[in-house]
């Protein structure tokens, strides 16, 4: 993608957020697949929960990431 449109700033955030998208979708096909254990539930309801609330939240985080790396990728390609 060009991205002479962006300042250095930018084009640095553009790269962590590239970076924190692979991190979190890494952590996001752990907890589906700690949480894919039919078991997991019945036995441990504690580590369900708190494994749900993780997934919910780094969900968010890289949906949050994504909208603002589209926002900064087309800045980039409009400028």
């Amino acid at each position: 993608a060009a991205t002479a449109g962006l300042s250095f700033a930018e084009q640095k955030r553009l790269d962590a957020l590239l970076a924190l998208m692979d991190r979190l979708q890494a952590e996001i096909a752990k907890l589906e697949e700690f949480m894919s254990d039919p078991e997991l539930f019945t036995k441990e309801p504690v580590k369900f929960q708190k494994a749900t609330e993780a997934l919910v939240e780094r969900q968010t985080a890289l949906s949050d990431a994504e909208e603002e790396w589209l926002m900064l990728e087309e800045k980039a390609e409009t400028a």
